[in-house]
């Protein structure tokens, strides 16, 4: 299996159309094809009813689809674990958290805490979760979209809270319109399988809001699609801790466009962490 496969799986998963997924992909629609065909024979099974419109899911698709976005994950967050497993400290405090928190929120924190001598990890959030729970680190700083009880046997406290939001730059040349629950203009959006990624969707589907024309930019980055919205080339949705100082300026779209989320800090429980 090729991690390009998930991504065209769960690009089409999002679509629900072989010709915007090939052009979100960045690919002809018949390469496009041939990669899924290859899946789904890597498989064994066929993942989508594609005389339906939109295209749907079969019942070997929705159960692909509850594994797809944690492997996905699992693939780079084992890269980075295996990259920080040569430390350069033997007892180091082992501190994960991901490259949004680690780029804008962490640093304060661990001066106001008065933390020093500490091996930072960037990873996906679910891979922050999964390095407490195994006792890979001592905590994770992690952007949660849920509640608490999603995170059973750790030590949860809330330490901030920030928001999604759609924004763009004032020299932006297709500026963003709501119109007949359609979004017109230049939106750039997250890879498929990311939490923001999916959070968006999840709040555009709520509404019954579709993006109209596709997508300018796709990255697995926030700061890489601010970088995009700064140089005028689109409007996304950034957290609002990384718009500190800048010009870009929130889109005029409704409110329930805007994503909360509480920053929190989890650590094992002390009986798990002798």
């Amino acid at each position: 299996m090729e991690l390009q496969w998930i991504d065209d799986f769960l690009a089409l998963c999002q679509t629900r159309n072989f010709t915007r997924a090939a052009e979100a992909r960045c690919t002809t629609q018949s390469a496009y094809s041939r990669r899924v065909q290859k899946l789904e024979e890597w498989l064994g099974a066929p993942l989508f009813y594609r005389e339906s419109r939109p295209v749907s899911l079969t019942p070997a698709g929705e159960e692909f689809l509850t594994r797809a976005h944690r492997l996905r994950e699992d693939i780079f967050d084992a890269r980075r674990a295996v990259l920080s497993a040569s430390s350069h400290f033997k007892k180091a405090l082992r501190i994960y958290t991901t490259n949004t928190l680690a780029a804008n929120f962490l640093s304060p924190w661990l001066i106001e805490n008065k933390l020093e001598n500490y091996s930072l990890i960037v990873a996906s959030i679910a891979g922050c979760v999964e390095a407490v729970k195994r006792r890979h680190a001592d905590m994770s700083l992690i952007p949660h979209f849920g509640s608490d009880d999603a995170l059973p046997g750790l030590q949860v406290q809330e330490i901030g809270e920030d928001r999604l939001m759609l924004v763009s730059a004032p020299a932006q040349k297709r500026a963003v319109a709501l119109t007949n629950n359609k979004l017109h203009g230049s939106v750039m959006v997250y890879s498929p399988g990311t939490a923001y990624g999916m959070q968006i969707a999840a709040m555009l589907n709520k509404h019954r809001i579709h993006i109209q024309d596709s997508p300018a930019c796709e990255s697995a980055s926030a700061e890489a699609l601010l970088a995009q919205v700064k140089a005028g080339l689109g409007s996304a949705w950034i957290p609002e801790i990384l718009l500190r100082g800048s010009k870009v300026k929130r889109c005029a779209v409704p409110s329930f466009f805007d994503i909360s989320y509480k920053i929190l800090l989890i650590k094992p429980r002390p009986q798990d962490s002798a």
